[in-house]
């Protein structure tokens, strides 16, 4: 079940950059319609704060929300497909566990009646989706190894080649995670004073917990490791954690970076000013997927899409940059 709840987390949801028209058309006004959101696993905290995102979206907007919980098991995502038929829904978004076996449920879906948004990868059956939303796994973790480099180039101008230890957090349960990881590689010809000294295996159903016991691990033997990289959400946060409750981590100059934009990431990425984090970025996979999901739905980005796929772009976040994307309450 870890290798098919990765298929979709290895999504994390967006991105190569996207053609974008200049005139988006209006859309139309969606108060009333119900919509449903067949997350992949609702323990991680990554889908329970975007089924949280959509519900404040959608429902200020006049729509019906629900979510249901795959809970990384294809079977069950497939009846909750049907019950969202069932239901009466006018669109269905799904994070599928399984793009090969969901898609007889979601033809059906727009057979009756539903519009149907994929998010995170691409179908086979174009006929399975009205919209995929598509992502370029190696370019979300280029664009953080980006972030790390910079980082490195910044906090260490005179450090010499190899000499930046960096620790990477990966996931290789399916080709999308193997993608990503290879991306955050890169870290290494971006700048050439990092060296990658560990890479520990981790899935996404293992959770923070892993992630933080991971970066442990790697702290204790590389007390002067300065950089981790990591795959998801959770294990970002598990990285900071491990990072801040360790004495001989220099809060000043150690760094973490991640994909993706729940809010517990984003508030790590501002408290990382005042020295209360060392997660310092993340990579933001879209516009936001709430925002993006509805501007499909109305028909104002259909624009956008081309042969049955939106494409978005890797956005860097970070203390400099988070304000412009969530503006501070």
């Amino acid at each position: 079940m870890k290798k098919l709840v990765s298929v979709v987390l290895a999504l994390a949801l967006a991105l190569s950059v996207c053609s974008v028209s200049l005139a988006d058309t209006e859309g139309v006004d969606l108060s009333g319609k119900k919509v449903g959101f067949s997350a992949l696993l609702m323990s991680s905290e990554f889908f329970t704060d975007m089924s949280n995102q959509m519900q404040a979206y959608f429902e200020a907007r006049g729509m019906e929300y629900s979510v249901a919980d795959a809970n990384g098991d294809p079977q069950t995502q497939i009846q909750t497909i049907e019950n969202f038929v069932q239901m009466g829904m006018d669109y269905i978004i799904c994070f599928v566990v399984d793009r090969v076996s969901i898609s007889d449920a979601l033809i059906k879906a727009r057979e009756a009646g539903c519009f149907v948004i994929v998010i995170g990868t691409v179908l086979d059956d174009k006929n399975a989706a009205d919209v995929c939303i598509s992502i370029s796994q190696y370019e979300s973790g280029v664009v953080e190894a980006e972030l790390g480099a910079a980082w490195i180039e910044e906090h260490y101008p005179d450090a010499a080649d190899g000499s930046i230890k960096v620790g990477v957090l990966e996931n290789s349960e399916n080709e999308d995670a193997v993608s990503r990881c290879n991306g955050l590689k890169t870290i290494t010809e971006l700048t050439k004073k990092a060296v990658i000294v560990e890479e520990h295996e981790t899935t996404q159903a293992d959770g923070a917990a892993a992630g933080q016991s991971m970066a442990e691990m790697m702290l204790m033997n590389n007390p002067d490791l300065a950089v981790v990289l990591t795959y998801g959400t959770d294990q970002g946060s598990g990285a900071n954690e491990a990072a801040m409750a360790n004495s001989g981590v220099n809060k000043e100059t150690f760094a973490v970076f991640t994909i993706d934009t729940a809010e517990f990431i984003r508030n790590k990425v501002r408290e990382s000013v005042a020295g209360e984090s060392v997660l310092r970025g993340t990579v933001m996979l879209g516009e936001g997927t709430p925002m993006t999901c509805y501007n499909l739905m109305d028909g104002s980005w259909m624009d956008r899409v081309v042969d049955g796929v939106y494409n978005e772009e890797c956005i860097k976040i970070t203390p400099e940059t988070i304000d412009t994307y969530f503006p501070a309450e």
